[in-house]
């Protein structure tokens, strides 16, 4: 493991019902004594209960003005330090571990990003998160150069922010570890 900084961000508004369940799983590398990623909940929601969710797991509340998702992820993001950024794609974070050692591999330099790995493998895993209404996007961990270089997500981009943001990294040439093994 190397020493370097990072920053995992969840926003508010898309993970909507499952976020304690998604700070759950990434709460542990917040509160650990050795901590090298802080958490950041993004909210331009005003929910009154998200202070107190976001203390009760270590996080930082990050307030932005309603936008769409890319605008909010580059207004977090310029409030936010850290050599690497970490955007747990809802219900594919895996745990606390894996984050933590993509995100070593990153700062590593291993690679620029990293493709959290799909918990909706199969194609009736798939199906059942569709019907469920799981909102679709790759977890992504990367480098905050690669991010910055690329220049941010699209600001005008909802749903589709994080994807086209993957895209134009492949587009550029960022060297990517998949996801999946």
């Amino acid at each position: 493991m190397i020493d370097f900084t990072g920053c995992i961000l969840i926003d508010a508004r898309c993970a909507g019902s499952r976020l304690p369940r998604q700070l759950a799983i990434v709460a542990p590398m917040a509160l650990a004594e050795a901590a090298s990623l802080s958490l950041r909940i993004i909210d331009d929601t005003g929910d009154p209960r998200l202070p107190r969710i976001a203390r009760r797991c270590g996080a930082r509340l990050i307030s932005v003005p309603p936008a769409p998702l890319g605008q909010r992820l580059n207004d977090a993001i310029a409030r936010c330090s850290g050599e690497v950024l970490v955007f747990p794609g809802i219900g594919n974070a895996t745990g606390a571990e894996a984050l933590l050692a993509l995100a070593n591999e990153v700062a590593a330099g291993e690679c620029d990003a990293a493709l959290l790995p799909d918990l909706h493998r199969g194609p009736l895993q798939r199906l059942l998160a569709r019907i469920r209404r799981l909102p679709r996007g790759k977890g992504l961990c990367l480098s905050r150069s690669w991010f910055e270089r690329i220049g941010g997500c699209d600001p005008a981009l909802e749903d589709g922010a994080p994807d086209e943001l993957l895209e134009r990294l492949r587009s550029c040439g960022a060297r990517i570890r998949p996801g999946d093994p």
